[in-house]
């Protein structure tokens, strides 16, 4: 009999046990699992469908995508709401995010290059050229996705099932055309990954593997998604429309419609049906358009809202009654505060550790800040030794490990800068850099350019630490000259003065952060006037002996056309006599720049500049005002003098895709003394005009009205 019964509570125990790992698995089994498609800006339609699914109260257990999908995806398996999700997309510049340019603020002021910013370039060492992997600089987007994503990634151990939603990313292996799905490993660095669009970006090294962006073999990946058995599959599909016969006219709409029909063929061997498809009406929107954001967002809630009593039928089928959210899975180690334990850097093979680590400058042993690692990741970036780095984490103890992942750039660069404006005409320069030359971090430059008001040729070196960390150097030679128009009482172009400059800098500088550089120095050399007909300036020679400091604070998205930040920068020379200078003279020049984004795609921006000297100041160092920014319909230049005092406002309304339209005010003049200054002898002046940022610069047309009656278009193209 005991026999028997202990039988019987033995079969009752293990049906039991059973009984408990179905309900167990029942319970882990996924409700709802979205495929979220590729699709570039028409991706943000997904922020609009995951607000209307949390509305709904539609629960989300798992989530497989593909490019901007998988970055709004990787958002929400990470823990954000959608509200969370809208605000990080609407605060973020995508125009600056896919521009191709580095991203000027995270640059220190010694490395920002404004005047003769290059237009394109190629590096390469001292037997080949190396072309770049990708047309567009990574550093903006993965910093993003190292910012946003790596927390959740650390917390989750790598494994993606372990997020508060499970995650799938989708790449394509380049060498095999198969895809990748991404359930492990680093969260941020499987997110870009997928998004890696080919020529755009470069491939992402995933262990042997090259990857790609998915879409192009399973763009919306329902087959992924069906993998996690859910009860009820919803595809989210923003990709873009086909073309129109009328797009495929030309050659290149040809070479477009044979991309796309090869793309959408191969999309066909992965495709899978969901419960529930939703498919946004974003018209022919296009994937590199990032304007009309909450018109897009708008259009994916719409559609997700008409989708959902879809939705709750098959979830009713499938016998998922409980709706609420599923608890998250337990949460894991905290990146932010972890103690640092270790860093290292990998995949350098020429650059020194030292160096790196040094130029990193984040220590073992005090906590992890998000923000001042980034600051670090920031400065690598932005030495140009590197081609292209990424930065990771790894538990270590009861601590964390930093990891710098590098590849090295060529130690030559040479680039190509092209401009165009109405007062110099075309602008043409050549820039060839060694980096790294003696192995700590120098640069050797040399600089060719040239315009109708210039020709410049300079030779540089210059490096980051002297003697201390924190203090940096430059030794420049230099020939310039200068060729300024000089202008009648009427406002007319007389002709072009012409001074020879040509000597040495010897300079001493420190980016005490990268929006704050002082430098200090000496300047020796000469100055020949060539006397030109018109221009009361006859030939003369000046020894130049020129004691010279600057100091800066800017943190300014773009120096010419900002769109938020400001400037404060100040100059200050000295010339004695007793140091050799021909003339004797002091000099000082003060600017500022402030730009903010307004509500209604509106951007206000305000200039301010003045300049003082006492002294025998020449006149090839006079102040110059005029042209479209400080008191529009006066020529560049066209007002000079000792003293100089200016005001400007501006305003820009983004009125279609990326084109502005602008106002100007702006008031200043020029005096021979500082006791002459009188607010009655100040000019005036107002501009209107437009701007259209373009892959090769901006390009901006103003006409500006003068008080005097002076009138002047001004033609601007490229970066400046």
């Amino acid at each position: 009999m005991r026999a028997v019964l202990a039988g019987l509570a033995l079969s009752a125990g293990i049906a039991s046990a059973v009984h408990a790992q179905e309900t167990d698995a029942n319970a882990r089994r996924p409700r709802v699992a979205l495929a979220l498609s590729g699709g570039g800006a028409r991706g943000l339609a997904h922020v609009g469908a995951l607000r209307a699914f949390e509305e709904a109260g539609i629960p989300v257990d798992a989530i497989a995508a593909n490019s901007v999908g998988a970055v709004v995806g990787a958002l929400y398996a990470s823990g954000h709401d959608a509200a969370q999700i809208e605000a990080i997309v609407q605060g973020m510049d995508w125009e600056a995010l896919f521009s191709g340019r580095p991203d000027r603020t995270t640059l220190p002021l010694s490395a920002r290059q404004d005047r003769y910013a290059p237009l394109g370039g190629v590096s390469f060492d001292w037997k080949h050229v190396r072309l770049p992997a990708g047309l567009l600089a990574e550093h903006r987007i993965n910093r993003f996705l190292i910012e946003k994503l790596a927390p959740a990634g650390f917390a989750a151990g790598e494994d993606f099932d372990r997020l508060p939603v499970r995650f799938r990313a989708v790449a394509t292996n380049l060498a095999t055309g198969e895809p990748v799905v991404l359930a492990r490993g680093d969260l941020a660095r499987a997110v870009r990954a997928s998004m890696s669009i080919p020529l755009a970006f470069p491939p992402v090294e995933w262990g042997p593997a090259r990857l790609v962006d998915g879409y192009i073999v399973d763009n919306l990946p329902i087959d992924v998604a069906k993998a996690f058995e859910p009860a009820v599959v919803v595809a989210v599909d923003v990709g873009s429309p086909g073309l129109e016969p009328a797009d495929y006219e030309s050659a290149l709409g040809v070479l477009s419609q044979v991309d796309d029909l090869l793309l959408r063929r191969r999309n066909r061997d992965f495709q899978a049906e969901a419960d529930v498809l939703v498919r946004p009406d974003l018209g022919r929107h296009s994937s590199t358009d990032y304007s009309g954001f909450a018109e897009l967002v708008r259009k994916g809630y719409e559609a997700a809202r008409a989708a959902v009593p879809g939705i709750r039928e098959r979830l009713a089928a499938a016998g998922a009654k409980e709706l609420r959210p599923r608890a998250a899975a337990p949460g894991g180690p905290s990146l932010e505060g972890a103690p640092i334990r270790e860093v290292v850097v990998r995949g350098n093979l020429r650059l020194d550790d030292a160096l790196l680590k040094r130029t990193f400058n984040i220590p073992v042993g005090p906590r992890y800040d998000m923000r001042n690692g980034l600051r670090a990741f920031d400065k690598v970036a932005a030495t140009g030794l590197l081609e292209r780095a990424w930065l990771s984490f790894e538990p270590e103890g009861d601590g964390v490990r930093l990891v710098l992942q590098v590849r090295e750039a060529p130690p030559n660069r040479a680039e190509l800068a092209l401009g165009y404006t109405e007062w110099e005409k075309a602008r043409v320069a050549v820039r060839l850099r060694n980096q790294n030359t003696f192995g700590f971090g120098e640069r050797v430059e040399l600089l060719l350019g040239a315009s109708d008001a210039e020709s410049v040729a300079t030779l540089g070196l210059s490096g980051d630490r002297l003697v201390v960390s924190g203090l940096g150097y430059l030794l420049r030679g230099y020939a310039l000259v200068d060729k300024p128009r000089f202008f009648d009482a009427d406002g007319n172009s007389v002709n072009r003065a012409t001074f020879e400059r040509s000597g040495v800098e010897l300079c001493l500088r420190s980016d005490l952060r990268r929006w704050v550089g002082v430098e200090a120095g000496l300047r020796l050399g000469q100055v020949r006037t060539r006397q030109e007909a018109g221009i009361d300036l006859p030939d003369a020679r000046d020894a130049v002996r020129t004691v010279f400091a600057l100091a800066a604070y800017d943190t300014l998205d773009s120096l010419s056309w900002p769109e938020d930040g400001e400037r404060l920068a100040a100059t200050g020379d000295w010339s004695p006599k007793g140091l050799g200078a021909t003339l004797e003279y002091r000099r000082l020049e003060a600017e500022g720049r402030l730009a903010r984004r307004l509500p209604s795609r509106l951007t206000v921006q305000l200039d301010a500049r003045a300049g003082f000297s006492d002294g025998a100041l020449p006149v090839y160092d006079w102040h110059r005002l005029g042209g479209p920014v400080f008191v529009p319909g006066y020529a560049h230049e066209e007002l000079k003098g000792a003293q100089a005092l200016a005001g400007a406002a501006s305003l820009r309304w983004k009125v279609i895709g990326d084109l502005r339209l602008l106002v100007r005010a702006g008031a200043g003049n020029v005096w021979a003394r500082a006791g002459d200054i009188r607010l009655a002898g100040v000019h005036y002046g107002f501009g209107v005009g437009a701007m259209l940022p373009t892959r090769v610069g901006p390009v901006s047309v103003e006409l500006g009205f003068g008080d005097r009656g002076h009138t002047l278009v001004s033609v601007a193209a490229g970066w400046d």
